[in-house]
Formats: structure tokens, C-alpha cells, sequence
């Protein structure tokens, strides 16, 4: 987690996140929550964009991070609903991390358990390509706030 908070606290313009629903903003490194990260980065003025499923049991974590923006009176944070298996950082066209996760098969000789496996790339023509696909699912999907909104009208 330390190499993926050092990349998304040196980001200088522009975040991309592909997310499950941004509960690793509740994780902590050695002496920085994601929390503190994003805070920084507001401040800043990084633009900060994320494709996330915004359902019943991750809406707080989307209402916190979204909080962010009030709290600095900012828009720096847009969140969009989808639900999609990526789980990956853009940091500044420059950077690229994915986060791939073995399961056990549970068959002899195979992985016996879960394994995170976490790939960083630099390379200009792999950004291009995956940044193409976060736009394209980003502006397919549905704004946080709307979402929100509907949810909270099924309690």
C-alpha cells in the first residue's frame, strides 16, 4: 500500500481511479491515512476522478471522500456510479497501477490463498489506452450525487 499512496499523493494535475467503492480510503499506510492523501491533494487542486459502484453498503465511503469537496469548498472529487472489475490508478497520464486478485482454487497443488498482484506501468501507449476506457465509462455512468440521492430514498 506504501508505493500505491506515494503514487496517488505525487500526482501533480489529474487522478483517475477505477474502484470497487473506494473502501481503501479507509486503509492506512505507515503514517498517512487515504483520507489525508485525497485532503492534500485537494488542496492542491488535483482533479480527481472515480468510476465506483455506489450501492447501499459503500455509500458512506463514497460520502466521505465526497465530503472532501464541501470541506475545502471545492469540486475537485467527481465520482460516477458503474460497476466494472477494474481496480487501478491514472496519475498523471504517467502512471498506471492495477491491482489484479488471485483466488484459491481450492485444488491441490494451486494457490492456497488470496494474492494480491500489483502492476505499474509507465508506458505512454498502455495510458493512452486505458484512459480512453475510464472517459469512456466515465461519462457512460451516472453522477455519485444522483445516485445518492435514489438510494436514500429506499430507506
Amino acid at each position: 500500500m506504501k508505493d500505491f499512496a506515494e503514487i496517488i499523493e505525487n500526482t501533480q494535475k489529474q487522478l483517475l481511479i477505477f474502484s470497487g467503492n473506494l473502501s481503501f480510503t479507509n486503509l492506512k499506510t505507515e503514517n498517512k491515512d487515504f483520507s489525508q492523501i485525497f485532503d492534500t491533494l485537494i488542496k492542491r487542486d488535483v482533479s480527481i476522478k472515480v468510476i465506483s459502484r455506489i450501492d447501499i453498503a459503500g455509500r458512506d465511503n463514497i460520502e466521505q471522500v465526497l465530503a472532501l469537496n464541501h470541506k475545502h469548498g471545492k469540486e475537485c472529487i467527481e465520482i460516477h456510479h458503474r460497476e466494472q472489475p477494474l481496480r487501478a490508478i491514472i496519475s498523471d497520464n504517467k502512471i498506471f497501477r492495477i491491482k489484479e486478485i488471485k483466488l484459491p482454487t481450492g485444488k491441490e497443488h494451486e494457490l492456497e490463498k488470496k494474492l494480491f498482484i500489483y502492476y505499474t506501468i509507465s508506458d505512454p501507449e498502455w495510458i493512452n489506452w486505458i484512459t480512453k476506457i475510464f472517459w469512456k465509462m466515465f461519462s457512460a455512468s451516472i453522477d455519485a450525487n444522483k445516485r445518492i440521492t435514489e438510494i436514500k430514498k429506499l430507506k
